[in-house]
């Protein structure tokens, strides 16, 4: 079953030409770069997944970083649930996933490695009507042009869950270090922008840190509305070292100093 696009047009341009140039233009795209040879071990990334007026140069900033090491063959996305629908942690099963500047298929032997029925399950309820995992799509399509997709939609986000959900992850790289890994999460929402940026730089240093318990203690104690802080356990488990690429609020973009959401990307290795 394949999935098509549900937020083109709203979060993203809705046409092909159009949105191959915005995203080429967000990440500082170069020709040449679709030539160069699959990553040689794993990489990660934690991106932000609001429209592209608001986060896209906090997302392109860290793919083009990624870029300077080649690309990957397949890459994992987890984003957070806000829909509600479907099982704790959905992983659409087969198909292709469209968005308008291209399509990527979903690659059936890694998602049979992290489906177990008992956490992990094949499910595309969850993944019906969510963004989180759309929105990543065509920046990496315009970035890397062919690569298979794994996308695992997470509602529960647990720090528990996360780190099942991570010690599956690693095993799949171990067999394809070829393999890029992003976490698909905004930060704090809808407070001021020095607010914001204060409670965001609370979670930040603990991303940067590795140190996951603490990072949840944090997002509690200071009432941090983040959005995927399982998906970004996940990922942070999965690497030795976090690279703070951009860190910003909405306010850059809309002017708007009053009712910000915050926007950070990092690199993994």
């Amino acid at each position: 079953m394949d999935r098509k696009p549900v937020v083109n047009g709203k979060f993203y341009p809705g046409t092909p030409v159009q949105l191959q140039r915005n995203c080429e233009a967000l990440i500082g795209i170069e020709e040449e770069i679709h030539e160069q040879k699959y990553f040689e071990r794993p990489y990660g990334a934690i991106l932000p997944h609001a429209g592209y007026i608001y986060s896209g140069k906090t997302a392109g900033m860290a793919i083009r970083e990624l870029v300077q090491h080649g690309r990957p063959r397949f890459v994992i996305i987890l984003g957070p649930n806000h829909t509600g629908y479907g099982k704790p942690v959905s992983v659409w099963p087969e198909g292709y996933w469209h968005v308008p500047n291209g399509s990527v298929k979903v690659c059936e032997e890694i998602v049979q490695l992290v489906v177990d029925d008992h956490l992990i399950f094949k499910d595309i309820d969850a993944h019906l009507f969510e963004h989180s995992i759309e929105v990543q799509l065509p920046l990496l399509i315009a970035a890397f042009k062919e690569f298979e997709l794994v996308p695992i939609c997470m509602l529960d986000q647990r720090l528990s869950t996360a780190l099942k959900v991570s010690e599956k992850i690693k095993k799949v790289l171990e067999r394809y270090p070829e393999t890029l890994v992003v976490a698909s999460s905004d930060f704090n929402h809808y407070e001021p922008h020095e607010v914001t940026i204060s409670k965001d730089e609370k979670v930040i240093k603990y991303v940067l840190s590795g140190e996951l318990e603490e990072m949840y203690k944090a997002i509690s104690q200071y009432d941090v509305s983040m959005c995927g802080p399982g998906p970004v356990a996940v990922v942070r488990g999965l690497f030795e070292n976090a690279k703070l690429i951009y860190h910003t609020t909405s306010a850059e973009f809309s002017q708007d100093y009053s009712y910000t959401v915050g926007y950070a990307s990092f690199v993994l290795s």
